[in-house]
């Protein structure tokens, strides 16, 4: 199975989103651009929601800004039944934490299956959604080809290349001062000009 992803687009502050759910437990996130890049890569990523055993959910925008809601089935097995409305209730049981999460076996199992890799285990059954709006799964199985990772020296966690770490913001780049080319925070030297860090 994959997880099922609903680009909601750009929301407002305060904003209340009411998912339902038939028949599973699962997994209900809701989540900006920069933190469901995170979710379908395998990184950890910080979301409003978690695993919900009830039904109705609501989740409230907490920032203006592109929104998504992402659901996926806690151990990969079983079948839901899911889908979501906007309202205006403002009940005392709104989600409006967000928290970090660190995905499981199960939640990798569930992204690569939405890249097309296959798993070592035979497909389980697919999510199904009813009466789903516009958005489609599609969006996210359309994600490029994946970048290039690397070790963080301060975490420990593997990350995206770039100037800081995905999961402690730690800076992931020096420039040399010898001859300004930008290198790893490992290096001891400069591979470009032997300036010594």
């Amino acid at each position: 199975m994959g997880y099922m992803h609903y680009d909601l687009g750009g929301l407002a502050k305060g904003k209340v989103i009411e998912v339902i759910l038939q028949g599973n437990t699962a997994n209900v996130y809701l989540m900006d651009a920069e933190n469901f890049h995170k979710y379908s890569n395998g990184f950890p990523f910080n979301a409003l929601g978690g695993l919900m055993t009830f039904s109705p959910i609501r989740l409230m925008t907490i920032d203006n800004g592109h929104w998504h809601l992402v659901m996926d089935l806690p151990h990969g097995k079983g079948t839901v039944k899911t889908s979501y409305r906007f309202t205006a209730t403002k009940a005392a049981n709104i989600s409006t934490k967000l928290a970090l999460f660190r995905p499981t076996e199960a939640q990798k199992k569930a992204i690569l299956a939405m890249k097309g890799i296959s798993a070592e285990s035979p497909a389980s059954p697919a999510v199904s959604i009813p009466s789903a709006p516009a958005a489609t799964v599609a969006a996210a199985s359309a994600a490029s080809a994946k970048p290039e990772q690397v070790t963080c020296n301060k975490c420990g966690i593997l990350t995206i290349r770039g100037k800081f770490c995905m999961d402690c913001g730690s800076p992931m780049e020096n420039t040399c001062p010898g001859c300004s080319v930008i290198n790893p925070m490992m290096c001891k030297f400069c591979p470009e000009c032997g300036y010594r860090y």
